[in-house]
């Protein structure tokens, strides 16, 4: 009887701006088979964590569902985008990545931090419930250009908001617009509009709340172009919208873990009518791609994404990953990596550019970037080999 080949799994999470994560396990495939041949198993298990590819990485381990395209207000008023959801009949689920119709990358290099908005989320969250009436929405959420709250969304699926005149707001909000809301409300119509409410699910990529040093606003509003005085003005009409909602609703959500991702996208949803919950992204993610048992089965890993930082392990796809590692061998192959972080003596961080130069040459071709690394590790990578 021979003995069984030893299993390389390759695990990546998207490289933001130049290889989508099945992009990535694809180009480090090619290159193990053409150095390793038929020596070893490999298996691709593309990984995200709710932010970009979210959906790419799902359809692979969902093949009855489908990909369903609707028109709705990108992350600025005057744009319009084309975002996609994943409909999963068997068990009546819509999967709704919200970078779809807010993300930061459907701006190229603009950055409009006070202006950017949800609404679009809700108008794909109400399309699709209209459309497929699920019984379960997951939203999964990063990757946006907004810091709103998550009240964008909220109005595209109806909730009322009033200024300080007690007129109705009709113009979808954005982030710099939270303090002229002085009220909120669901109106009593809603239920019979839409019927039954499905079950909503949150699943973040982040850990982070709301409000304070680690909120939204301070942490993640300057990666989306807010100066230090812009930071200031969304942390405080958070703190404003937060004080509406949890004073109309009398539940008040601002301690959630990862309420604070998708710049509080994922605390307004909590609001919806049929009732939310917020769970790891990475976690359910994993679930879903039954990654925990492709570990469990693999001699060596091979994961990466475009930055390992310290970020990566509160919530990220790759951190999730290495927690289902344990002490087996990981090869991680970040874009960059910054200095100073400690990792278990299992793990390898090997970035594909550690200089300005290396990192403008990575960005110019990055296929040939991540080839060559995998080759440079690739004798590393063998003695890490159960002999067979």
């Amino acid at each position: 009887m021979n003995a069984r080949k030893p299993i390389i799994l390759i695990a990546p999470a998207c490289y933001k701006g130049t290889l989508s994560a099945p992009e990535a396990a694809e180009i480090m495939q090619s290159t193990l088979r053409e150095s390793l041949g038929d020596a070893v198993d490999i298996q691709l298990c593309p990984i995200a964590d709710g932010g970009d590819d979210t959906l790419l990485v799902l359809k692979q381990s969902l093949p009855q569902a489908s990909f369903k395209t609707v028109q709705v207000t990108g992350p600025v008023a005057a744009m319009c985008v084309q975002a996609q959801y994943l409909w999963e009949p068997a068990s009546k689920t819509v999967i709704i990545e919200s970078a779809q119709a807010h993300g930061l990358k459907l701006l190229g290099t603009e950055r409009h931090p006070l202006t950017a908005k949800s609404y679009g989320v809700g108008e794909l969250i109400a399309e699709a419930v209209r459309d497929c009436q699920p019984e379960t929405v997951v939203v999964t959420v990063g990757g946006s250009a907004s810091t709103d709250g998550g009240l964008g969304a909220l109005q595209a699926l109806g909730l009322c908001c009033v200024d300080e005149d007690g007129q109705r707001i009709l113009a979808s909000l954005s982030g710099g617009d939270l303090p002229s809301v002085q009220r909120l409300f669901w109106p009593e119509t809603l239920m019979g509009d839409w019927g039954m409410m499905p079950k909503l699910i949150i699943a973040t990529d982040v850990q982070n709340p709301l409000l304070g040093i680690q909120g939204a606003a301070a942490v993640f509003a300057p990666q989306k172009g807010a100066s230090e005085e812009q930071c200031q003005v969304l942390a405080q009409g958070l703190s404003h919208l937060r004080d509406l909602l949890a004073g109309q609703f009398t539940v008040d959500y601002v301690l959630c873990p990862g309420s604070g991702a998708a710049g509080g996208l994922a605390y307004g949803l909590q609001y919806w009518p049929g009732g939310a919950v917020v769970v790891s992204g990475s976690q359910w993610i994993a679930e879903t791609l039954n990654l925990k048992q492709l570990v469990a089965e693999a001699d060596v890993i091979l994961s990466g994404e475009g930055r390992w930082d310290a970020t990566s392990l509160g919530g990220k796809a790759t951190g999730h990953l290495l927690t289902l590692a344990g002490n087996k061998p990981v090869f991680l192959l970040p874009g960059q990596c910054q200095a100073g972080l400690q990792l278990p003596a299992t793990v390898q961080c090997l970035p594909l550019a550690t200089t300005e130069a290396e990192t403008q040459a990575a960005m110019a071709n990055p296929r040939q970037a991540l080839r060559t690394v995998v080759l440079q590790r690739l004798p590393l990578l063998k003695r890490h080999l159960p002999a067979h």
